[in-house]
């Protein structure tokens, strides 16, 4: 697996496909199935809803791994900045955190996006 991260609209889909050698068309959105797909993009849309139906977004992730351990994923950072006061939104926040924190761990790759340039920091 590698990560791709950073937040919106800083280039990621951009660079992956740069970097990757992948066409737009090789790029899962988050409704998608991911299968024959070499990247899956908006991947915290997918622990978005994921949430509003009841699932571990850890765990569904630890299945794409499993049944997928060279995808690309590609996921906003949503972290930074102030902290919703909707309990919906900052268990959002939360689980996409812990999400990216597993997805790290098991990746070979990880970069970070800003403005379009990827650094590498495993």
């Amino acid at each position: 697996m590698k990560l791709y991260m950073g937040g919106a609209w800083q280039g990621k889909c951009r660079l992956v496909m740069k970097s990757e050698n992948i066409s737009e068309d090789e790029i899962a959105g988050p409704e998608d199935l991911p299968d024959g797909k070499k990247a899956l993009a908006a991947y915290h849309l997918r622990i978005q809803k994921q949430l509003k139906q009841g699932m571990d977004p850890v765990r569904e992730l630890e299945r794409l791994y499993e049944q997928l351990p060279d995808i690309i994923l590609i996921c906003d950072e949503v972290g930074a900045g102030v902290i919703p006061m909707e309990k919906e939104k900052e268990q959002y926040r939360e689980a996409v955190g812990r999400c990216l924190c597993r997805a790290a761990e098991l990746a070979d790759e990880v970069y970070r996006v800003v403005c379009g340039i990827g650094i590498r920091i495993k």
